[in-house]
């Protein structure tokens, strides 16, 4: 008898234009192959890329995925491995991430995820919490560490920074010793100061740091500034990253004849290193649970309204349990 286990699945219109349709599927449990850990997913998240898939953006993406799987949203989860691999065995807690173009996604109760894909949850951090910190944590990572170069005593701009990737890029910011500023929902200054931020600027009241070369880093989380604006607030040889380098085409150009950096990431996938990477730092209290809200799958329409809104504070997760 095959075993099945309920999904999220989207059903583009036929024109192949306009918003597909959300529906709850019962799939049969994938087998992992080689190289690949089954996982009982707990909590999968929401972000940005869940919402294009929602309003239709990735209709062709979507038909073309819906050969394979019906399963086509959901990039970040936690859970408990449900087969042995190399590293991780059955029992352990695990939390993941996928490639987000090709997936396998995570909105089921199953999935079956290559290896190196994973990471043991570690101790002091619940299913729900895990989920909450992987996503914008290894987008802060690329963005900090590999891009910026982030060092202590540094000054950072982040924007967007109660939210999912800001939020963990305020503790990360923290946590390597910058002096971390924030640019937030004035109804979000409290928190942004409890998860690390020093001075905090509220977007509803279009407050902005006064103009003089001060930060080193302005990472526009959000996104909602652009390098023109940003260069304002660098130092000669500072660095704007971007989460949406296509909002932003002229200051990759301005960025070609200018002192300070124009830099962008687009954090599509990930790999065994930057997983444990990830798991140490953990483990080491520089990531902290940010849960906004938690739905159940039955009222998962609820949870994608919730994304859409302004002024959440950290992840809105889907409960599988």
């Amino acid at each position: 008898m095959t075993l099945l286990m309920k999904a999220l699945t989207f059903i583009p219109p036929k024109t192949g234009s306009g918003r597909p349709e959300m529906q709850q599927v019962n799939l049969p449990i994938p087998e992992p192959r080689k190289g690949e850990v089954l996982v009982r997913i707990h909590f999968a998240a929401l972000n940005n890329f869940d919402l294009e898939t929602m309003h239709g953006q990735r209709n062709k993406a979507i038909a073309k995925a819906l050969k394979k799987t019906a399963v086509t949203s959901g990039i970040e989860m936690a859970g408990i491995a449900e087969s042995d691999g190399a590293r991780i065995k059955k029992g352990d807690r695990v939390f993941g991430y996928t490639n987000i173009f090709k997936g396998p996604w995570f909105h089921a109760e199953y999935v079956a995820l290559k290896e190196s894909k994973l990471a043991i949850i570690p101790s002091d951090f619940t299913s729900e919490g895990a989920t909450s910190v992987i996503g914008g944590a290894l987008t802060a990572l690329t963005a900090l560490e590999r891009i910026a170069r982030l060092k202590a005593d540094d000054k950072i701009l982040i924007t967007g920074a109660t939210g999912s990737v800001g939020v963990t890029a305020v503790q990360l910011a923290k946590h390597l010793g910058a002096d971390v500023s924030a640019i937030c929902h004035s109804s979000r200054a409290d928190y942004a100061i409890s998860e690390g931020a020093a001075d905090v600027y509220a977007y509803d009241r279009k407050e902005l740091p006064e103009a003089g070369n001060q930060f080193d880093v302005v990472f526009d989380a959000a996104p909602s500034l652009s390098f023109a604006k940003a260069r304002k607030l660098l130092k000669p040889r500072g660095s704007y990253i971007t989460t949406m380098p296509h909002f932003d085409v002229p200051g990759f150009f301005r960025g070609l004849v200018s002192s300070r950096k124009w830099g962008f990431l687009m954090e599509s996938d990930t790999d065994e290193k930057r997983m444990e990477r990830l798991r140490t730092l953990m483990a080491q209290g520089a990531f902290r649970t940010a849960i906004d809200s938690i739905h159940l799958l039955a009222d998962a329409k609820d949870a994608f309204a919730r994304q859409q809104e302004t002024g959440k504070r950290g992840k809105i997760l889907i409960d599988f349990r």
